[in-house]
């Protein structure tokens, strides 16, 4: 793989910053447009509170008399009243912590379906889909949450799940630029077109070869995730690349070892 000779190297699109990918597109000045607002499910009720019996009738109410006694009990208290109703309304949603996106939060507790604050990578696959509706590859959302999981809790907060949405927000915007027929996917020469504009010069064979390893459907298509997990894996390879091209000539030499440690930390 070599890099363009015209472009520093150093200046390679950082494809965890979508916006600098998009300053290269346009030239070095423009920006992706605003992410589409995302639509958002509306928080689930997680309950009703139960219904509390009443009991109108006192011990000892309707017993017979002694007989001594010339009158009747009193009636029991709010005799003749119509019951209270029973409150059936959910609980008041609760408000998002302060200082964080209030438009996420009923998402976020939406997926949380344990409580825990923290989700999943189960949870955060649901709350992941393509344009056509179809989830995340695992390995996609295994890979965002290494990038987001600051903590290394192995989970997402919603600090994290904020900073998550907005990434793939800035990407997808990208994604539209790409898919020129408004198909939902890249197809193989819209592949080419977008890795050429992030700044690679790759043969068409090895463009093919990328592009058949993340066709994972076997459509000749790629999905909006597997886009994104293609550019990330690729900018990874570039890194590691850059690291032993001490002189930038597109061209390095390292030993048997170092190639498998290097692909081992790629897992």
């Amino acid at each position: 793989m070599a890099y363009r000779p015209q472009l520093n190297p150093d200046a390679l699109p950082i494809h965890a910053e979508p916006d600098q990918a998009a300053q290269i597109l346009a030239g070095g000045g423009g920006r992706p447009p605003p992410p589409q607002q995302q639509q958002h499910p509306q928080q689930q009720n997680y309950g009703r509170p139960m219904n509390q019996g009443y009991n109108n009738n006192p011990h000892g109410y309707h017993q017979t008399p002694p007989p001594q006694q010339t009158f009747s009990p009193p009636p029991p208290q709010g005799y003749g009243q119509s019951p209270r109703p029973v409150n059936s309304r959910a609980p008041p949603t609760p408000a998002p912590p302060q200082g964080v996106d209030p438009t996420l939060f009923p998402l976020f507790k939406a997926v949380d379906k344990d409580g825990s604050g923290q989700l999943s990578e189960k949870e955060l696959r649901a709350a992941l889909v393509n344009g056509d509706w179809t989830s995340f590859d695992p390995h996609t959302v295994r890979m965002m949450i290494r990038m987001f999981d600051t903590d290394r809790s192995g989970t997402i907060g919603f600090n994290e799940f904020c900073g998550l949405w907005g990434f793939l927000a800035a990407w997808r915007s990208l994604f539209d630029r790409f898919d020129v027929d408004g198909s939902g996917t890249i197809s193989y020469q819209e592949y080419a077109n977008a890795l050429a504009a992030f700044g690679y010069r790759l043969s068409p064979q090895f463009v093919q070869l990328l592009f058949r390893s993340y066709d994972k459907r076997g459509q000749n298509a790629i999905s909006f995730d597997l886009f994104v997990q293609s550019c990330i894996s690729l900018k990874r390879m570039t890194e590691v690349f850059k690291k032993y091209d001490e002189d930038r000539d597109g061209y390095i030499t390292l030993s048997f070892e170092e190639f498998l440690t290097e692909i081992l930390r790629q897992r």
